[in-house]
């Protein structure tokens, strides 16, 4: 049921466009001890029909800038597939440590971008 949970809590933040797979990685190795190689291959697994879902949405929606699509697939696939093959050689235990780096400097980032833009609001 937990399992059934977290699909549902990840696929909802997917679809909002925010990285479901952070959430999704963070349960897989922190509460259900899945080492980071398989949960980071299971969150790929989980990305595809979930970000096929949000994308079929947007795209009715009108939300698309098809052009920028367009510019950026290319290099996001050969983004991908350098990062698997860096993946598969990484230790688990250091792909856990550079996935956790990874958030803080996300998350920090977040931060500074939304008090930045607080302080030109008011």
């Amino acid at each position: 049921m937990f399992l059934v949970l977290a699909g549902i809590v990840s696929g909802i933040v997917s679809g909002l466009g925010m990285g479901g797979g952070t959430i999704l990685i963070i349960i897989l190795t922190n509460m259900l001890n899945f080492s980071q190689h398989i949960a980071q291959a299971s969150n790929i697994l989980f990305f595809i029909p979930t970000s096929i879902a949000a994308i079929w949405i947007h795209v009715k929606n009108k939300n698309v800038d098809k052009r920028l699509m367009f510019k950026m697939a290319i290099p996001g696939i050969v983004g991908g597939m350098a990062g698997s093959y860096v993946s598969g050689i990484t230790k688990a235990e250091n792909l856990k440590k550079y996935f956790g780096i990874f958030l803080l400097i996300i998350g920090t980032y977040e931060i500074i971008i939304t008090v930045k833009n607080n302080i030109k609001e008011k």
